[in-house]
């Protein structure tokens, strides 16, 4: 079995850090891929830097527009592939050299109706030269990963997912209403109709390039679109009071990065009505009373930076 495999960059003024990721593309030891680069109207050299690499398998397509999100970007992409499979990799992140036969790998032989494969992944902080690995905190033989989804996004980036074309086909591509979560919510679609598993090793580097964690995170957009999750599938979260219950305590953690206690508690009070007999929610709510630096530091210590 070799199926072909499409690779979709999505880039937008990266032209210093897109050789790299490129590059770990086309040193993968699965070489039956094509890659789609699709650059959202950048005003750099990007497009100079993508002819510079001389290989037949790299397709260059140039939006005359920027869409203002990584949604329609990768959609393009999508409509382009011709492979079996679809991988997605994020300008700025880097894959290591066995990230596509591994996954690979596990869809051949798997007796699952697998729709996705994730990886772990190297997060690394630049600033602070510290790398921390990103684990899925799930069993691999969970049989049901799917209340597990609605609560949070536990798989890292789209940069660690393969995924079968024909999925994509059936279920539809990314969510264009979506700008910080438009991975998660498909996710959530594909993991209620197919099974999940993953590569439990580090399979892609993950770069962090702000001066601390929580300037990296567009918080307040990931609360709306939250919101918008929670009304899309409103019928699931009834089914699952306690994923609804989580991910109502993620707005709250995203209130105190943001910087609004109040409206951070309110949202804790909100998590534990739902599920009163789950813990972690009146821990968020007592870290709460700590203030907002001390669950900063907490934040960080978690992320391993």
């Amino acid at each position: 079995m070799n199926p072909k495999i499409s690779v979709i960059i999505s880039t937008y003024n990266r032209a210093n850090l897109l050789p790299r990721t490129i590059k770990s593309v086309l040193n993968q030891t699965f070489q039956n891929f094509e890659l789609i680069i699709i650059d959202d109207a950048s005003t750099d050299s990007t497009e100079e830097v993508v002819k510079s690499f001389n290989d037949s398998r790299v397709i260059y397509i140039k939006n005359k527009k920027n869409w203002g999100g990584p949604a329609r970007p990768k959609n393009i992409g999508i409509e382009k592939a011709q492979g079996e499979f679809v991988a997605f990799l994020d300008d700025d992140d880097e894959w290591l050299p066995q990230k596509l036969e591994k996954q690979l790998k596990i869809f051949e032989e798997s007796k699952k109706n697998l729709g996705l494969v994730a990886c772990y992944a190297l997060d690394v902080c630049v600033d602070k030269n510290v790398v921390n690995k990103y684990k899925i905190t799930i069993p691999k033989n969970c049989s049901n990963v799917f209340p597990l989804i609605l609560e949070k996004c536990f798989i890292h980036s789209t940069s660690s997912v393969l995924i079968k074309k024909q999925v994509l086909t059936k279920l539809g591509y990314f969510d264009e209403n979506l700008k910080v979560t438009d991975d998660w919510e498909l996710w959530i679609r594909i993991l209620k109709e197919y099974e999940f598993d993953f590569v439990a090793e580090p399979l892609f580097k993950y770069y962090f390039h702000g001066k601390n964690v929580s300037e990296t995170i567009n918080v307040l957009q990931r609360i709306k679109e939250i919101e918008y999750i929670l009304e899309k599938y409103k019928i699931f979260y009834e089914q699952y009071p306690r994923a609804k219950a989580g991910a109502l305590r993620h707005m709250g953690t995203d209130y105190l990065l943001a910087g609004d206690i109040v409206k951070a508690r309110c949202f804790f009070y909100k998590s534990i009505r739902q599920a009163p007999f789950f813990l972690r929610n009146y821990i968020n709510l007592l870290v709460s009373f700590l203030g907002i630096k001390i669950y900063i530091k907490i934040f960080r210590k978690k992320r391993g930076f």
